[in-house]
């Protein structure tokens, strides 16, 4: 019996020590901060931009597209994405000029990665950029990608824009975690749930949501279950043959985009 009491209470230390350590490690398995890369922030060093945000630098990009439009993207990038390289995409798409910052602790930006941290900032960016550009919300197209795919849905939820483009995103980082490591008490632990779910169908705007059927990293039922929480003016697409990471290079992505701007 006393046998059977110190293995119950071993398994028991093992798992609180367990629980410890997603807790404590979580902002590791979440974020992925790139460190900048001297030689193509050099390249593109033109298009750069920075301004301060509570005495914090924030680093992006305003890059001009085509002069006649009269459209702005303000882009949100994902976990592990450095917006440095939406200079080398920009040309793909049908708008006037596309602006992006990297997240806090990303890239040039200083901060802190949170989900409170990442929300916050883009209320403030796009602040920002709407007086600093003399920009009308009515111009603005907000498009987020992965993990940025939150951040963009949380943005137009709290602002005023003219559409909101959705590329792989998921209903919550909450729901995948507790699906992942079911024996944890993931919503009792997780710091960072980014509950896109929760204020997509509080976005007033048209949405586009662009997906992979087989994503790797997202599984189909977090991105049917956002589906099911938006409002009734979005349009989903998932796309055969490419991935998370590589769902850009679908013949139709781009057209899908620009068709869908030049709708607004």
């Amino acid at each position: 019996m006393k046998r059977m009491i110190d293995v119950l209470i071993f398994l028991a230390a093992i798992y609180l020590f367990s629980c410890s350590a997603l807790y404590f490690l979580q902002d590791k398995l979440i974020f992925f901060p790139p460190v900048p890369i001297k030689d193509v922030y050099q390249s593109v060093r033109q298009n750069e931009i920075s301004f301060l945000i509570n005495d914090e630098l924030r680093h992006g990009w305003k890059i001009n597209v085509d002069p006649v439009k009269n459209k702005t993207i303000l882009y949100f990038g994902g976990n592990a994405e450095d917006v440095v390289y939406l200079n080398d995409e920009a040309k793909e798409f049908k708008v006037r000029q596309m602006i992006s910052v990297n997240h806090p602790g990303y890239g040039k930006s200083i901060g802190t990665p949170s989900q409170e941290n990442f929300y916050k900032n883009a209320l403030d960016v796009y602040d920002q950029v709407i007086n600093e550009y003399q920009l009308r919300s009515d111009e603005i197209i907000v498009v987020g990608r992965s993990l940025g795919s939150s951040v963009a849905t949380y943005l137009a939820a709290n602002r005023n824009i003219a559409g909101l483009i959705l590329i792989t995103p998921f209903d919550s980082i909450e729901n995948m975690a507790a699906k992942q490591y079911k024996f944890f008490p993931v919503r009792y632990l997780l710091k960072h749930p980014f509950p896109t779910m929760d204020y997509i169908n509080k976005v007033k705007y048209p949405v586009l949501m662009m997906a992979a059927e087989k994503d790797e990293i997202i599984p189909d039922e977090h991105l049917k279950q956002l589906y099911l929480f938006a409002g009734k003016n979005n349009k989903l697409i998932q796309y055969a043959g490419v991935g998370h990471n590589t769902i850009q290079t679908h013949h139709n992505y781009y057209n899908e985009i620009n068709n869908f701007i030049g709708s607004l």
